[in-house]
């Protein structure tokens, strides 16, 4: 008895003393705020004007957006402080309010007191609590709880007496390795020493082009954007230029010419800045003899040994570990011009448009442009019957080791081929494959590359839905890099994988033929009745959207400062597995807006699945993109996680955050 009463008041005043030790912290927290303010106040007036509150923020690790700052700067500004100066301007006691509305987010607080059991502070065994239950990281220890707080606690009486306060937490659930995508899939962590078959490729189409197909610029920036992005495969279409020099630029349109040496130049200069796996050159040769003597002496003096060539039948196929660093040029061995359209602006040849032949690649992309198509803008045509053969060079050929093959049938193109190859299928070839013959499709993709590119008629670099032809094993899904949208941004999520380096291993279904005939249906529905696949590898996913934050205002709005954001969430993968949802409206509210909405979903192939997060803004007419963010299922971390907003072009906002829980368990 006397032992269990000594336990008793032994504990009782362990937390008293917690308390305590707390309550001192948070005090000492806000004389840490005041003693900065006070330093930053140089002149010693006992005021801050906005310019110098926001250098004070960054010194106190506040990361925040400078209109969201404003607004909260102008309602703590209570007195107005008449008299001091003609700008506005905050006192010490309003900026500590300041300070504390900014930081404040009601939402985490509300987890902080639920795993704190409402002690205002957390504990190893809050943490570790915390770690397990709310994060679902079953092995947590103890050692990973002193971590967390001696990496995020900013009070130093907190931090030597093991505990974490609302301010540590905060700092440690926003920071990346908290965040939703799992940090472990940041690096490379795939096996690398697989046939290049057996990997999806991230793939560019006329990489050259910044707008359109028919009028936009080629500039060789556009190919240091894709290959700092992890593209692993670029386009260059080739001419003879003057002086013999080769341009590169869309053939028969008006789009501007480049120098093939400087994007040569620049390959070579950011080809592995972003991943050491080999980059694909795909070259659309249209070059005289001469000239192409040209590409292979600039390419062999560039690239030097960089330069991967064999001049043997191959054993095998390589892998990517095998071309570590290294330049596949892919090109035809021998190149047709067909016989076809010529359309004419102004006097001039604006567009190619070959007849549908049997063996389209990606040498003749116009082909996939409809014969009864005889004008743009009204322009006139002109057909032209010829039928002209060029020759690859020695020099080129002696570098090239990769060949375009041309597609004849599906069963031919699904035999292995001596030379290392790859078939090129226009968007409607391979949709129709799709439709009618998807485990043939998915056959040739077991011993060679397939390359597909958007149909010719997209002249506004428009771009297909990448994800069919993923789901049927195509590897190498070439798209239009300069143009965002819904395309891109699963591109983006499907290569954020693997430590972004732009190879990412196909799931083993998409490599045998008998697994993948028993996730087919009649257009890839999912076959719920003979599958042959355990239970246990689908998922049912809950997902609760909880909260957002400083969410940017839309670029060329003429809606004034706040917006009325919701979240939509989409899941892409086969037929069976697409769904979306969507939040309602928070009126007024782009700085912190709270939904507390549930979905709950299954997933029949979570291998395949992409979860896509998208942003907007309520509008009267047209609702505004605010941004997105798209993460594969399978490198989802559970629990309550931050994850960020993308741009339409892909670039990140720096602060915005969606605010999530999920959990992720076998169906």
């Amino acid at each position: 008895m006397l032992f269990a009463w000594y336990i008793n008041v032994t504990a009782v005043f362990a937390g008293f003393v917690d308390r305590l030790i707390f309550l001192f912290a948070s005090l000492t927290w806000i004389r840490i705020v005041r003693e900065a303010f006070n330093k930053a106040d140089l002149n010693g007036d006992g005021h801050l004007d906005f310019e110098e509150v926001l250098k004070l923020l960054k010194s106190l690790n506040t990361d925040i957006k400078k209109k969201y700052a404003r607004v909260m700067f102008d309602e703590a500004d209570k007195n107005k402080n008449v008299g001091v100066s003609k700008t506005s301007v905050l006192d010490r006691e309003e900026f500590v309010e300041f300070y504390n509305r900014l930081t404040k987010r009601v939402e985490l607080e509300d987890i902080f007191l639920k795993f704190s059991n409402g002690k205002g502070y957390m504990n190893i065994r809050d943490i570790l609590g915390f770690l397990r239950d709310g994060q679902k990281i079953v092995d947590a220890n103890e050692d990973q709880c002193r971590n967390i707080i001696d990496q995020f606690e900013p009070e130093g009486r907190c931090k030597k007496s093991d505990l974490l306060s609302v301010d540590g937490f905060r700092q440690f659930l926003i920071s990346e390795r908290e965040q939703l995508f799992n940090p472990s899939h940041r690096v490379v962590y795939q096996d690398m020493t697989r046939p290049m078959t057996h990997y999806f490729i991230a793939s560019s189409h006329n990489t050259y082009l910044a707008e359109d197909q028919l009028r936009g610029p080629s500039q060789v920036e556009m190919y240091i954007s894709a290959l700092k992005k992890g593209c692993r495969c670029v386009e260059l279409d080739c001419w003879d230029g003057p002086d013999g020099q080769p341009v590169i630029y869309h053939g028969y349109t008006f789009t501007s010419k480049i120098l093939f040496e400087d994007v040569i130049r620049a390959i070579n200069n950011y080809a592995f800045q972003a991943s050491p796996y080999p980059v694909t050159l795909s070259i659309e040769n249209h070059c005289s003899v001469e000239q192409q003597e040209r590409m292979a002496q600039i390419m062999t003096s560039v690239f030097g040994d960089k330069i991967w060539s064999t001049q043997t039948d191959l054993i095998r196929t390589p892998t990517p570990e095998d071309l570590r660093n290294k330049i596949i040029i892919k090109q035809k061995v021998d190149k047709v011009f067909h016989k076809g359209i010529f359309i004419f602006a102004q006097g001039k040849r604006l567009l190619s448009i070959t007849e549908r032949d049997a063996d389209v690649s990606d040498e003749d992309e116009a082909a996939d442009i409809p014969n009864n198509e005889t004008s743009v803008n009204n322009n006139k045509t002109k057909r032209n019957s010829k039928i002209q053969k060029i020759k690859l060079s020695p020099a080129l050929s002696k570098i090239t080791s990769m060949k375009s093959v041309g597609f004849k049938t599906l069963e031919q193109s699904a035999q292995p081929d001596s030379f290392f190859s790859v078939v090129s299928l226009s968007e409607s070839k391979v949709e129709r494959f799709i439709q009618t013959n998807p485990l043939e499709l998915n056959k040739v993709t077991h011993n060679r590359l397939i390359r597909t590119y958007p149909a010719g008629s997209r002249t506004d670099s428009s771009n297909y839905i990448p994800m069919p032809m993923w789901v049927h094993g195509c590897q190498v899904v070439a798209l239009n890099y300069q143009t965002g949208g819904k395309a891109m941004q699963l591109n983006q999520g499907r290569f954020m994988d693997n430590g972004g380096v732009g190879y990412v291993l196909k799931p083993p279904f998409l490599l045998s033929g008998n697994l993948f005939t028993v996730l087919l249906e009649e257009r890839f529905k999912f076959v719920t009745g003979n599958l042959n696949r355990s239970a246990n590898s689908m998922r049912n996913v809950k997902l609760t959207i909880i909260s957002g934050f400083q969410f940017p205002k839309p670029k060329n709005s003429q809606k004034g400062e706040v917006i009325d954001p919701f979240v939509k969430v989409s899941v892409h993968g086969v037929v069976a597995d697409e769904a979306k949802f969507r939040t309602k409206v928070i009126q007024n509210n782009g700085f912190n807006p709270r939904w507390y909405e549930t979905f709950s979903f299954k997933v029949k192939v979570p291998e395949l699945a992409l979860l896509r997060f998208t942003v907007k803004d309520q509008d009267p007419g047209k609702d505004d993109f605010i941004g997105y963010y798209c993460i594969p299922l399978s490198s989802i971390q559970e629990g309550y996680r931050h994850l960020p907003l993308y741009d339409k072009h892909d670039n990140i906002y720096r602060q915005s955050l969606i605010f999530i829980h999920i959990t992720i368990s076998s169906a």
